[in-house]
Formats: structure tokens, sequence, C-alpha cells
């Protein structure tokens, strides 16, 4: 089933099957698992629905118009002005309840209409990017548990860029060949002498593997500098962010492994390497996000 933006239809599911779209898409990490109490997951399954089937405009339908709809039923139904979409139904008592900024969805909502015109970016871009397209998740999963504090954000901040760009690491080769993107700096790919048909190659060169461990390396240090929020947070979230870490770890892992063939290479995690990452959640200590020297 599908559900209706205006008059166009996006990629999630109504009469409640939005709610488990979670379960349909590969993460590294979980997303809203049974570490957290059933309140919390209800709100997290609800936010990633709104972002999931959003990113999904952009990237499979690449439709800017179905995209604008999406953005204007998301404004009426958080303004309480409609109540006929079920995912927007759920997700306007979830910014109600938790009190959550309207702002931090429309910043995610303009990064993935931002990726439908632009597909080449400078360092500078690449992080304004994330800001947007990441970062909010991290704030509102916050708020949802109670947490409003700039330090916890800058904390989430770190980590939801990471896993960001980990993403964009792992498909590197996907996002040009699919998309015609590629979110890694020019100046990275000047630096290591990158060019587009490298990228497109079934496997990577030696020059596309040094961007990768380079990229990697970044984003292990990115990891490790968001490690403390675990130690800020209480309760179940605690767990649940451990578990998140610790599956990004294992990504990163897994490109050491191939040698940063993010092209080729087994980079992305099986189901039962991202289960092993929840129950790892219940470890207290930090997983290694980096490379021994």
């Amino acid at each position: 089933m599908t559900l209706e933006v205006g008059s166009h239809e996006a990629p999630a599911a109504a009469n409640g099957q939005h709610l488990a779209l979670h379960a349909r898409h590969y993460e590294n990490f979980p997303v809203g698992s049974w570490l957290l109490p059933r309140r919390a997951r209800r709100h997290v399954h609800r936010i990633y629905a709104f972002a999931r089937t959003a990113d999904d405009l952009a990237d499979e339908r690449r439709d800017a118009a179905a995209l604008a709809g999406f953005r204007r039923d998301f404004l009426a139904h958080a303004a309480g002005a409609r109540q006929d979409q079920p995912l927007f139904v759920d997700l306007a008592a979830t910014i109600r309840e938790c009190e959550l900024p309207v702002a931090l969805f429309t910043d995610l909502l303009d990064a993935f209409a931002q990726d439908l015109v632009v597909d080449r970016y400078d360092e500078a871009a690449l992080f304004d990017y994330c800001r947007r397209s990441a970062d909010p998740v991290g704030r509102l999963v916050l708020r949802v548990h109670g947490y409003r504090d700039e330090r916890l954000d800058r904390l989430s901040d770190r980590i939801c860029t990471s896993l960001q760009l980990l993403n964009h690491l792992q498909d590197l080769g996907a996002d040009l060949r699919e998309r015609g993107r590629i979110y890694f700096p020019r100046e990275d790919l000047d630096r290591f002498a990158v060019g587009e048909a490298q990228l497109r190659e079934p496997h990577a060169d030696a020059a596309v593997r040094a961007l990768a461990r380079h990229w990697a390396a970044r984003i292990g240090g990115g990891f490790a500098a968001g490690w403390p929020l675990v130690r800020a947070v209480r309760g179940r979230l605690r767990i649940e962010l451990r578990a998140i870490l610790r599956g990004a770890a294992a990504a990163l892992a897994a490109i050491r492994r191939a040698d940063g063939d993010v092209l080729g290479g087994a980079v992305r995690l099986p189901r039962w390497r991202r289960l092993l990452a929840v129950a790892a959640g219940l470890l207290p200590w930090p997983p290694r996000f980096e490379a021994p020297r």
C-alpha cells in the first residue's frame, strides 16, 4: 500500500504499515530497537518513517513535485489543519507529545530536496549537507527521551554526521552510477587522483582505496568524539546508542577487511552482524573505531 502525498504517491505504507519501514530498509545500525522502551520506540519509528519516505522520494523516485507535496502535507498536519494521512497523523501526535521542533523536520526535507539539484560537493558543503540530512535525527531522538542540552546535541551531531558519511562511503560507487552524485569533496578526489571513471569500476583501484581509508579514519574519529554521549544519557537510550556505535564500528571494520574496496568489497553488514551489534549494546566499553597504527 502507499501513502498519498497530495496528488502524488510516496513509497510509505498507510494504515500503520509505515511503522514497519525501519525493518525493511538496510541500515548499519538499529532503528528504534527493542533496547528502547515501547513508548520511545513508537516515536522513533514514526520519525524514521518520515525521513525514509522523504529520502526515497529524492533517491528512488527523484520526484521534486512529490517531495514538495510531502512537505506541504506534513506542515498542514503539524499545524493541525489536516488529519487524513496516517504517517503525518502519527508524527503530529509525536511532535505534540514530545514537544519536537518542526524546524528539525524541515531541515531534513531541505537536505532531501538538495539531493535533486546538487550532485558535487566541497568539504564545507558536504558537512553543511550532513548538518541538515543527518544531525536533526539525533537531536529528535534526544528530545523524545527528554534531553534538551546543547552539549549533548553537539555530541549527537558528531555521531550522526559520521553515520551519514559512513553511508556515503559504503555507497560511493552506487551513488554515482545510480544517482549521478559524488558526495566526497572535490579537493579530496584531486588529492588522491580519483576520477569519475574510477568510481564506476566494479572494484576500487589503489587511489580509490586510499581515499576510502582516509575517510574511514576521519569517520572513525567522529564516532570516537561522539562516544561521550553514551555516558551522558541514562537508561535504555544508553544501551541503544552503544548498539548504534557498535554497528558503525563493525561497518568500518568491514571496510578495513576489504582494504578500502568500497566499490566491490563486502562493506555492508549481513543481518547476523547487525543483530550482534544490537546484543553488544549491553557491553559498556567503547568499540574500536579506527584501524590500529
